[in-house]
């Protein structure tokens, strides 16, 4: 059953050919997976029940009727507890290639009535207080007068439409843009001629609208959509594929052991495909090949790692796992249990391990990494590189990297380095990069506009588009404690929620309880402690970004950098101010190893770099504050909502 105050998903889905032989039994089925998901058990209304014996009958016999009894029905279709049910998803396979899935909204209205001005209910605030003179163009296209209701409906095409967006943001397959994915509204009672307006009109061009007068209409849609073969696989790619938006540190153990809600798509499963296939070459021929995959922040490079990492284990391989990231790395080895002898650190490889000793290394954060291995914060080892330990030691090493998260001085390895160093060691470069980002509710428009805001380049923020709404939730403060105040309530409400800052003030006690942090006059927070402390209920510094009480504290990019949460705040400090439209840097308030970069573009660089990885943490929203006026105003300027 579901949680006290939370639907789960409704699992109820079969073959049309079984909804039509087997009509009575399963729509009793579908009554208990409504009573299991339902937040307090409660069971479906009678009107729901007689709309599903009518409505899914009508939609399984057309399927059947016209050769298409192999397509699968998902019924009350939802996967998230934010997302309203879709009436049926139908899934199979398309008539030229690949997987084909439609949204149906199934309405059993008998009559429909063109929106009028005289009859104010169910229309906006605008056309209401117009006094029933006139409808505004939105009311007059994507409203129905419901007479049975006695007020306008939203015209069925704009649910579809909204189901279309619900099943793009919460199914990582349809990111595949040679998948199907298409939408329609059925009124199956609607046979009235005066009715058949509604089919007419187009609030959402491309959703099209079908009605009882024009069966053949449907059927026509049905098979230019759907092949008759069996839509089993369409089914199970529904199932499997739904996307998490939970950090990945929820389900580490899942993930490195097989069994998780997050899933890889395109160049994400090449990279495991591809590295798992050099693994079981027992003796490749030619150069070794070493994989570099790249990607920006977000785009899931943790996670092939990890997935990695499990499929080898799985397999019995020798394998380990290294990061330039002490914080990543120690929180996904806290939370793997039964498998943490795999993680590890490259002085360890480096001192015991001998050539091609193991069959897999995984090196996450490669960005991170100094030019050789340290032992501690100040002394490097000598002798080998930091990439030749790992290419050496492995039959398959692999590299994970974003040269726009290089922060420091010592922090050598860009891309273009790594690969260069690779080819001395008389290795072969296999490239692949992750173009998707994943974190973020899947928002490229998010990575564009952080990219284009840090680059001196920025562009609007368009979070309200009809055709398309942004998912993932953008937005400014006017002091620090707006800021906190709106993401305690997140957190409060049971979401993550962390907030960190640029290193502009100096670290001066390590316990997480000297306010440090003073962005505004009235008031100042704690750096996240150290790992040393011993103040209860503040986490140690690697595990600030996932333990609880880590809101207290105010992170940096040592300890969120490669970790995520769902809420973040990100206070950028003294060290970066707006020049008209011009990112200017100062040096003076720099308190960082950044501040050993003694070229000033340099400087630049590694500051954009470290509010750019502050800012792609959070996977559903962000709110950003600014001690600079100028910087304030431009957020404002760009379309950011203010909290």
């Amino acid at each position: 059953m579901a949680s006290k105050n939370t639907w789960a998903p409704l699992e109820a889905y079969w073959s049309a050919d079984d909804l039509v032989r087997r009509r009575n039994r399963l729509i009793k089925e579908v009554e208990q997976c409504y009573q299991r998901a339902h937040p307090s058990g409660s069971g479906p209304s009678r009107s729901e029940v007689q709309s599903w014996r009518e409505s899914l009958y009508e939609v399984a016999t057309t399927l059947v009727d016209s050769g298409l009894g192999q397509v699968w029905m998902f019924i009350e279709y939802r996967v998230d507890p934010g997302m309203s049910p879709i009436d049926v998803v139908l899934a199979g396979s398309h008539p030229v290639d690949g997987l084909s899935y439609a949204a149906l909204e199934l309405k059993q209205w008998g009559s429909a009535e063109r929106p009028t001005a005289s009859i104010p209910a169910g229309l906006c605030a605008s056309c209401r207080s117009a006094g029933g003179s006139q409808l505004c163009r939105r009311c007059s296209i994507e409203c129905v007068y419901a007479p049975f209701y006695q007020k306008h409906k939203k015209h069925p095409a704009i649910q579809v439409r909204d189901n279309l967006i619900a099943l793009k943001k919460h199914h990582s397959m349809f990111d595949d843009r040679y998948i199907n994915l298409v939408g329609a509204a059925y009124l199956h009672n609607l046979k009235g001629q005066d009715d058949q307006w509604i089919s007419l009109v187009a609030p959402c061009p491309g959703i099209p609208t079908f009605t009882a007068r024009h069966p053949n209409d449907l059927r026509e849609f049905l098979t230019s959509n759907f092949s008759p073969t069996s839509g089993a696989k369409a089914a199970q790619a529904l199932l499997e594929r739904r996307r998490s938006n939970l950090p990945i540190t929820s389900e580490l153990g899942a993930v490195v052991n097989g069994h998780t809600r997050f899933s890889l798509v395109e160049n994400q499963l090449r990279a495991v495909t591809s590295v798992m296939e050099s693994v079981r070459t027992a003796a490749p021929s030619g150069a070794k090949k070493v994989f570099v995959v790249s990607g920006r922040a977000g785009t899931g490079k943790s996670l092939v790692a990890l997935t990695l990492l499990g499929k080898a284990l799985e397999s019995r391989y020798k394998v380990r796992y290294v990061s330039g990231g002490i914080a990543s790395r120690e929180t996904f080895k806290r939370a793997t249990i039964g498998q943490r002898h795999a993680f590890t650190t490259l002085n360890n490889i480096a001192d015991n391990m001998t050539a091609d000793e193991q069959d897999l290394i995984l090196c996450d954060e490669a960005h991170r990494l100094t030019e050789r291995p340290m032992r501690g914060s100040f002394s490097v080892r000598p002798g080998e590189t930091s990439v030749a330990v790992v290419v050496t030691r492995a039959r398959v090493p692999v590299f994970f990297i974003d040269g726009d998260q290089r922060l420091f001085a010592d922090e050598v390895w860009s891309p273009e380095v790594l690969k260069r160093e690779i080819q001395s060691l008389g290795a072969e470069v296999v490239p692949i990069t992750l173009d998707r980002p994943l974190r973020a509710v899947g928002s490229a428009t998010y990575d564009t506009w952080i990219q284009r805001f840090l680059a001196g380049d920025p562009v609007p923020w368009n979070a309200d588009a009809d055709s398309d709404p942004e998912p993932f939730e953008l937005y400014y403060a006017n002091s620090a404690a707006q800021m906190e105040a709106f993401l305690r309530s997140k957190e409060e409400s049971g979401a993550s929620a962390r907030i960190s800052a640029g290193l502009c003030w100096n670290w001066t006690d390590d316990t997480g309880t000297f306010p440090d942090v003073t962005p505004d006059p009235d008031w100042a927070r704690p750096w996240n402690a150290g790992d040393n402390h011993k103040t209860p209920g503040v986490p140690k510094r690697r595990y600030w970004a996932t333990e609880a009480g880590g809101f207290g504290q105010i992170g940096c990019v040592h300890t969120a950098q490669g970790l995520e949460y769902e809420w973040g705040g990100v206070i950028m400090g003294p060290d970066l101010t707006l020049d008209g439209r011009t990112w200017r840097v100062h040096r003076e308030h720099v308190r960082s190893k950044a501040s050993r970069i003694r070229n000033d573009r340099e400087l630049l660089r590694a500051i954009c770099n470290a509010y750019g990885v502050l800012m792609t943490r959070s996977i559903r929203g962000t709110v950003l504050y600014s001690v600079d006026p100028a910087t304030r105003q431009l957020f404002a300027d760009l379309g950011l909502s203010k909290i």
